[in-house]
């Protein structure tokens, strides 16, 4: 594919704090999977609250819980996922479903109840099927034009 298809179609792709925490506890290599479920330029988001409730896991959660929040936080600096501010909303799901709605952002998320909010908003999700593999689903065309 030309290069100009994937400038012109670049997603943005909000993770929330358990798709963070996945390779702490899955064998899979996120960005080659997201790469290909994808299948064009794509920027890694999340949100500030996102951020907060990981590093508050990596302080004061049970020990597995630090270890996987401490490796998230280490994730998104080598992944260069950008934070992006959002006002603070009941609940960090809240949040999510408002921004990424909003914005015609994908969200990745294992959350099962996210996802089916999200699907009832028209938001895409891409989450773990099968502890193997990445799973997109909803349609990304029509947030390409955003």
């Amino acid at each position: 594919m030309n290069r100009a298809f994937f400038v012109s179609s670049q997603l943005y792709v909000l993770l929330d704090s358990n798709f963070l925490m996945l390779p702490s506890v899955k064998r899979i290599n996120v960005l080659s999977e997201l790469d290909r479920v994808l299948g064009r330029s794509y920027k890694l988001l999340t949100i500030n609250h996102v951020v907060e409730e990981l590093e508050r896991l990596a302080s004061l959660g049970r020990p597995s819980e630090r270890r996987r929040a401490k490796l998230a936080l280490m994730l998104m600096k080598e992944w260069n996922v950008e934070v992006v501010g959002v006002p603070l909303q009941a609940k960090v799901d809240d949040a999510i479903a408002e921004a990424s709605s909003k914005h015609g952002w994908v969200v990745a998320t294992n959350d099962r109840e996210l996802r089916r909010r999200l699907k009832e908003l028209g938001v895409p999700t891409v989450y773990l099927r099968g502890g193997k593999r990445l799973t997109l689903e909803g349609e990304v065309e029509a947030l390409t034009s955003k």
